[in-house]
């Protein structure tokens, strides 16, 4: 007669083939059917995903707000998409766009200021800008055509020259606080002479490449460069290195593309971001006599700048992640942690999601639970509850497609999935000038951190290291293909690298800091960013050394502790790249409505709509002065709300927080002082 289970003597051994069985069978009714899935390569979750954002809307909007960007298709390459991008990263929720072949009078005459993407025009069109900048209107051209310049007041002398370097003009008080050093300009730029326009910024030889001009009752602002390309330009690196192994890091990465491209001088200034900070600034000059154009703050609840923790690990353990986890967690922040789970046979695969499985029963935990092992579907979901991201880390080194497909297909059969939405790819191995944001938008990742801080790409000619911002920038925006497409996947860098500023793996490449030397290089980066350039620092902190256990743990330990103490202590949150991509999205998505102004009065009054995300809540920027008036009072949904003083680019504004949803907010400004204060007039 057969015992009852409760009374029979089993090995552990047993038990732990019983239950492999038992679970493969329930699972997916017998074990050669799930040897047979698992041995099966499987389908990406989005393969008919090109990777592309969705197109431009082709409607003329309502004229409910001040500023309309007027986009033209005709231009090639046509970066229209990306320029918007670019305001709407400067918070200018306020844009509409639409055609420029779409729009006539009454449709311009509802916006205050106006800002026309590059491309030719037609005389019928030259003619519709020139009516609506005569009678009061304010135009900002983008390289605009050759037809237009007299609008503009400069003279074409009909050659380009190379990219150079911009600089802003010294004593124009309204630009007091902007970057006053070179920025450099990657792309052509118009050669122009003045006829009545007044230089803001020239090129390292005299030319004007940024001018200002009254003409009839309105006025024009130019670029007589490709802003936009420029911008794609320095945050992505040179298109025409792609595919050049230019670096002396084995392997194509995107710091191959800013070899010979990135000027190690300007590397400590965000030089992509300062572009953009110029552009807004005038915008918000050429709005002066209209309503206050509010603007949304970069960072969650009014933050000065943030951090987006991250960390690498490669077949490491439980506690081993913890030990990444636990410190951020311990000053009131979240982490992404990259796992690349240890290569094995789908038989073995088989039996720790067995084991796994049984672990979950309370009468047989005890009896195969591991000391220390790797992370099981459960613990990945109590971290995933916590705020925190476990996302793949993919090899690619056989192609793109190949390593996606291969790495997503072994983190869903471990019973990963689903896959979060952001990615590091193992060694930073980069495709093409995009490539790797194409395969990736395939997998439902839209937020990619493969720009990367490492190499001798940020190493002085005297041996120094420089630390900064190699890809030009402290924020994130869509990538952009060379034709000025815009696609789905954010680029975000990493800025602050434990593996470039200590031996971590003994590459021969890195700094060689001890743990409080690299502290301090990170520390100073912080601060500057908190002091002057507002960023979205990406720290990489790889699992690895805690595995390794020893002083490279200790250095690590070191620079992670007190980086993070600092950033925390100048109010600056610590997100997961999953938490700061949800916080992003929303205020992309964010729309500033029904703006209403009562000049007489000084009243400003508009709807914000703001979604609920978990990277926090929506902060909105006010100029303290506006038209000679000085802001008084702001109330959110009929409440006072407390004003923080903020200054972005020199600007003082008032910082107010509005939760999420649909807000109304009204700004005070008392009676008008004067006609305005244009730039410079």
């Amino acid at each position: 007669m057969t015992r009852p289970l409760a009374t029979r003597r089993l090995t552990r051994r047993q038990l732990l083939g019983a239950a492999t069985a038992a679970v493969a069978s329930a699972t997916l009714g017998g074990a050669a059917l799930t040897y047979g899935l698992e041995e099966r390569p499987l389908t990406a979750p989005l393969a008919g995903a090109t990777g592309m954002a969705p197109p431009l809307s082709s409607a003329v909007p309502v004229p409910e707000v001040p500023l309309l960007v007027l986009t033209n298709p005709a231009a090639d390459p046509d970066f229209s998409a990306y320029l918007i991008e670019i305001l709407r990263t400067e918070g200018l929720a306020t844009l509409r766009s639409a055609p420029l072949e779409q729009v006539g009078a009454a449709e311009l005459a509802g916006f205050s200021v106006v800002v026309l993407a590059p491309g030719p025009v037609r005389d019928d069109q030259v003619a519709l800008l020139r009516a609506y900048v005569g009678r009061g209107g304010a135009l900002l051209g983008i390289r605009p055509d050759a037809k237009l310049v007299s609008l503009f007041g400069v003279r074409p002398l009909g050659a380009t020259a190379p990219g150079d370097y911009l600089q802003i003009v010294t004593g124009l008080p309204e630009l007091d606080g902007l970057e006053e050093g070179l920025l450099q300009l990657h792309g052509p730029y118009d050669r122009l002479a003045l006829d009545g326009a007044r230089i803001v910024a020239r090129s390292g030889n005299g030319d004007p490449l940024v001018t200002l001009h009254r003409f009839g009752e309105g006025m024009t602002a130019l670029w007589a460069f490709d802003l936009a390309r420029c911008v794609a330009l320095i945050r992505q690196g040179n298109p025409a290195a792609a595919g050049q192994e230019r670096d002396d890091l084995e392997g194509l990465r995107a710091t191959d593309l800013f070899v010979d491209w990135i000027d190690l001088d300007r590397i400590g200034i965000p030089q992509a971001d300062e572009h953009q900070r110029l552009l807004a600034r005038v915008i918000e000059e050429l709005a002066a006599a209209g309503p206050p154009l509010p603007r949304l703050w970069y960072f969650p609840g009014g933050a000065p700048a943030l951090i987006v923790a991250t960390g690498d690990a490669h077949g490491s353990r439980v506690s081993h992640i913890e030990q990444l986890i636990n410190p951020v967690e311990r000053r009131g922040g979240t982490v992404s942690v990259y796992y690349t789970p240890p290569r094995t046979s789908t038989v073995r695969r088989l039996a720790r999601k067995a084991r796994w499985s049984v672990e979950e029963i309370p009468v047989l935990n005890g009896l195969f639970k591991q000391d220390d092992p790797i992370p099981s579907p459960t613990t990945l979901a109590h971290w995933r509850e916590r705020g925190h991201e476990f996302g793949m880390h993919p090899y690619v080194e056989d192609g793109l497609e190949t390593g996606y497909n291969l790495y997503w297909s072994e983190f869903i059969k471990y019973g990963y999935g689903p896959l979060p939405p952001t990615v590091r790819t193992h060694r930073i191995l980069w495709y093409g000038w995009v490539d790797n944001a194409f395969v990736q938008a395939r997998y439902g990742v839209r937020m990619n951190l493969d720009h990367y801080h490492a190499g001798s790409v940020v190493r002085q000619a005297d041996g120094t290291w420089a630390a900064g911002y190699l890809s030009g920038t402290g924020l994130p925006m869509r990538f952009v293909d060379e034709r000025g497409a815009l696609l789905s996947v954010y680029q975000q860098p990493t800025h602050l690298v434990d593996e470039h500023l200590m031996s971590v793996f003994d590459t021969g490449h890195e700094a060689g800091f001890d743990g409080a030397t690299a502290a301090t290089v990170t520390i100073a980066q912080i601060a500057e960013c908190v002091r002057r350039y507002p960023a979205a620092l990406g720290l990489q902190c790889h699992v690895d050394p805690f595995l390794f256990g020893g002083e490279k743990a200790a250095h690590v330990g070191r620079w992670l502790n007190e980086s993070l103490d600092y950033a925390v202590a100048h109010g600056m949150p610590v997100l997961s790249a999953e938490r700061w991509l949800a916080f992003t999205e929303a205020r992309a998505a964010a729309r500033v409505q029904r703006l209403t102004w009562k000049a007489r009065t000084g009243q400003l009054a508009f709807e914000l709509g703001f979604p609920p995300n978990p990277g926090g809540t929506a902060a909105v920027l006010l100029p303290l002065r506006h038209g000679g008036a000085t802001l008084r009072e702001v109330r959110v949904n009929g409440s006072v709300s407390r004003q923080t003083e903020r200054r972005l680019a020199g600007r003082r504004y008032a910082l107010v927080t509005a939760p999420s949803g649909r807000s109304q907010i009204e700004a005070d400004y008392g009676a008008l002082g004067g006609a305005g204060s244009r730039l410079m007039w």
